[in-house]
């Protein structure tokens, strides 16, 4: 692969301006070339003398005169003098005595008033000198032999000398020494270099590139994405990351057509048709389409009866039915939203025969304060692939489609695509369509009524989106490697992809990951720093497509990862609201807390021992946490959105967060979340959200990468597991009483609870370890036997296969893209936590349970026990 790097080619010059070498300053060839030619030269005068003085007496005196007088002169220094050749020569010849003698006198003078006296001084110094040295002489005798021991205390000088250098060089209070002799030999001070984080993160140059990324759309797949990737690449590059992996897959991929003969939604009279594109704007990014949706099958339109379904919820099926209205055959409209995610509602209606869905967008309030205003025109355009089943491309459920040749299954016989047709349509022309129902049939809680289906007016539409069964999507892959254990990393993704402009669905998570990378790359320059384990950043495509980009990076590496990745952060949306909104694996909720109290909010409190009450001072990110949760600081682990943890947490068990700003209502999916919606918003005007986002998010990766003992909290992981599992009783039961029979089954949690309680004692001891290295090194000067060192790397590797003891080994899942007992998504969870039950934790035995299969979920439990006991004593074996 190669890169662009004119940017750093040294500037060109006109030939002839400056010479393309240097000058040879040895002139010792020229100096030789000179004496041969003035040798020559003499040679020729000596020879016509000795003719002309052959027959002289006393030529050989003569002649040796003239030799004398012929041989070349040394070259003599040329100094720039003023000679007055008019001066008599008596007179030149007296000013030169006297300038001798004023020598002579100036000369000793200073011999008698400055050479004298500092003899006098140095005379007893040296003196005690050779007195100091004999006595030294006279004590290596009596050590042994001179030489040897005169060369140990040399070795011993020497090495005090580099000792105080790296010491107490320009780093001070960075740099640590390790005598480990497997490690790299350092260990850095986090604290000091988080302290220069907050100086780094420029707020001008992450709205630049919130502002470009939003120029342009970048649906998946298409030319802006591409654009878009290759300058994040580029980016990386420029900023010093030196291994770069542009990542090339394929995935099934479909595209909306501007044609209204082919792709419509109208009355069956004719007398009306829903707009399918927003802002007057037929481009393909602003088309009404699913991605991953099925088209009509048939050339003709696909016409029948239709019936307002509500959010399409099991529920709301059943208050139709209890009515005796049939969704079979009949086109039904739903509304984006509620709590189960789309793809469900397009599974469930397709169960139950409806013939196709048209989703209705709800109309969005989105502006500045006194200047919001409600747009009924938004078009939003969700994925439909069944992400429960398995997120990924839709025709290679549960295997990676990297690699040239890949089997993909047809569309009919994938899990995970939908079979019947979908589409998307505004709320202003979905009120059209309701109010030809008028007052038939059920009235739903929004005042809507569902038509009976039988008087009903019929609707006609036609769906022709152009399809790819193996479209390109790209992966942008960089790394920071590290120095002690480089094969285990911490992963920092974003989604780069959108279904239109996606400021903040997409962008605003990509410039914080972007800004990560001058972070981190730059104190690799400040301080000559590279962390002690690796730190991947990576933009992931295809996000809008079932996950598709992660998902498929994903499989293709999943042994590797299950060795080697330990913390993976998510940077999707990362900036829509004011509120401070933390999710993640109970191994990280210390790590998260400690960052979070180092970093200043935006928001000011009165300093109540001030008597000046105008007087705020900035609270810590930490405190604005317990300020927004009624005081608590605990941590949610409820990561259950179609984002791209899922995979990581359900294929692998990577122990996965999310940290953002969240709570208002913006248009996802839509091509109004563009740059200008956010700052109309007065979503984040001064960037101080993403500024307090990197800064926070550098020190949790900080403490992942250095700390020399991964930071996992047994203590955090046990306590919430004991939560975790009492949850699960109660959802047990309210599953139970909800059986229309007198005998409720009862489920049996003991040995669940006792297998937690091991845990406990794992922990224990894991602390103990922790607190015992600690101390040992700091008591001995940060330096760490190479023995210790290899006793750490040992805990170290017992996390991470703590971690993989919950993978699966069914060779066919129920569902191939959900594999982790522990933690991970139940197929019916909200598409959002609720608050009502733990939902991102034990998701095979919650799956049984919802079915009514107790047996199942029994012997569930009783498993997953047993994995629980086995991983925490295989844990402390070293």
């Amino acid at each position: 692969m190669t890169h662009n790097n004119q940017a750093y080619s040294a500037l060109a010059t006109s030939e002839g301006d400056i010479p393309l070498f240097p000058p040879n300053y040895d002139d010792s060839e020229l100096h030789n070339s000179h004496s041969r030619a003035g040798h020559s030269s003499n040679s020729h005068q000596n020879n016509n003398s000795q003719t002309h003085y052959n027959n002289d007496p006393n030529a050989n005196d003569v002649n040796d005169d003239i030799n004398l007088l012929n041989t070349p002169a040394p070259p003599m220094e040329q100094f720039e003098m003023e000679e007055d050749f008019d001066e008599d020569p008596v007179q030149r010849e007296g000013l030169l005595v006297r300038a001798s003698l004023m020598t002579k006198k100036f000369a000793s003078n200073f011999n008698n008033s400055f050479i004298h006296p500092v003899s006098k001084m140095i005379d007893p110094i040296y003196e005690g000198y050779k007195y100091l040295q004999l006595q030294y002489e006279k004590s290596i005798l009596k050590l042994g032999n001179p030489l040897v021991v005169k060369r140990l205390l040399y070795v011993f000088f020497i090495m005090s000398i580099i000792f105080f250098i790296t010491r107490y060089n320009i780093n001070d209070g960075i740099n640590g020494s390790s005598g480990g002799a497997f490690s790299a030999g350092k260990f850095y001070d986090i604290d000091v270099l988080g302290e220069v984080v907050k100086d780094i993160v420029d707020r001008k140059l992450m709205k630049e590139n919130l502002e470009y990324f939003s120029s342009m759309p970048h649906i998946t797949g298409s030319r802006g994405d591409l654009t878009l990737a290759k300058y994040i690449e580029t980016y990386m590059a420029n900023n010093g990351i030196t291994i770069i992996d542009f990542s090339e897959l394929q995935s099934s991929t479909n595209y909306p057509v501007s044609n209204e003969k082919e792709t419509y939604v109208k009355l069956s009279d004719d007398s009306f048709g829903a707009r399918l594109y927003e802002m007057e704007n037929k481009d393909m990014e602003y088309l009404a389409y699913n991605p991953n949706a099925l088209n009509t099958i048939s050339d003709k339109p696909l016409e029948g009866k239709y019936i307002y379904c509500n959010y399409g919820l099991p529920e709301d099926f059943k208050k139709l039915q209890d009515n005796g209205i049939s969704i079979a055959d009949a086109i039904i409209l739903i509304k984006y939203g509620g709590p189960m995610p789309e793809p469900n509602k397009v599974h469930y209606a397709q169960e139950n025969k409806a013939k196709a869905i048209i989703f209705l967008s709800p109309k969005i309030e989105f502006g500045a304060d006194g200047s919001k205003a409600e747009h009924s025109d938004v078009i939003q355009k969700f994925n439909v692939g069944l992400t429960r089943i398995s997120p990924g491309d839709v025709l290679t459920p549960g295997w990676s489609s990297e690699g040239g040749y890949v089997t993909r299954l047809p569309w009919f016989k994938s899990q995970t695509t939908p079979k019947i047709p979908t589409i998307p349509i505004s709320w202003k022309d979905s009120e059209v369509f309701l109010s030809k129902l008028k007052d038939t049939g059920v009235q739903f809680d929004d005042g809507f009524f569902s038509g009976d289906g039988s008087n009903a007016p019929s609707i006609k539409m036609k769906i022709s989106n152009e399809e790819r069964a193996n479209h390109q999507i790209w992966n942008i892959v960089g790394s920071i490697q590290g120095r002690e254990q480089a094969e285990k990393g911490i992963i920092i993704g974003s989604s780069r992809d959108s279904a239109c402009f996606g400021t903040q669905s997409a962008n605003t998570g990509t410039i914080v990951m972007l800004e990560l990378v001058k972070v981190f790359t730059s104190l690799q320059r400040k301080f000559n720093w590279s962390p002690s384990r690796s730190i991947y950043f990576i933009s992931f495509d295809a996000t809008e497509y079932n996950l598709a980009g992660s998902t498929e990076w994903i499989e293709n590496r999943k042994e590797s990862l299950k060795k080697e990745g330990y913390t993976y952060i998510d940077l999707s949306d990362a900036v829509t609201g004011d509120d401070l909104s933390i999710k993640a694996n109970p191994f990280l909720h210390e790590v998260i807390k400690n960052a979070l109290r180092k970093v200043q909010s935006d928001v000011s409190k009165r300093d109540d021992n001030n008597e000046n009450n105008d007087d705020r001072k900035k609270i810590s990110l930490y405190d604005l946490y317990k300020k927004q949760n009624k005081g608590k600081d605990d941590i949610s682990n409820e990561l259950i959105e179609s984002k791209n943890y899922i995979p990581f947490i359900n294929l692998a068990n990577v122990p996965s967060m999310e940290i953002k700003y969240s709570g208002k209502k913006y248009p996802r999916n839509s091509c109004y979340d563009n740059f200008e919606t956010f700052e109309n918003s007065q979503i984040d005007p001064n960037m101080d959200k993403h500024h307090q986002l990197v800064e926070v998010l550098s020190l949790v990766t900080l403490d992942l990468a250095e700390t020399p003992i991964i930071p996992y909290n047994f203590n955090d992981m046990q306590f919430r597991l004991g939560q975790y599992a009492r949850d699960l009783s109660d959802y047990a039961n309210e599953i139970a009483q909800k059986l229309n029979q007198p005998n409720k089954p009862q489920m049996h949690f003991e040995s669940l609870f006792s297998a937690i309680d091991v845990l406990k004692i794992s922990g224990a001891r894991f602390q103990d370890f922790s607190n015992s290295w600690k101390q040992y090194v700091i008591g001995s000067a940060d330096i760490e036997p190479s023995v210790l060192a290899m006793n750490r790397w040992k805990w170290n590797d017992n996390m991470l296969q703590f971690n993989q003891k919950f993978i699966l080994r069914d060779v066919h899942p129920r569902r191939p893209g959900f594999v982790n007992i522990l933690f991970g998504v139940p197929y019916l969870a909200p598409e959002n936590s609720d608050g009502k039950h733990q939902w991102n934790s034990f998701p095979s035995i919650r799956d049984y349970l919802s079915q009514g299969d107790f047996g199942r979920a029994q012997h569930e439990i009783n498993l997953l026990a047993n994995l629980i006991s086995q991983a925490a004593h295989e844990f402390l074996d070293l």
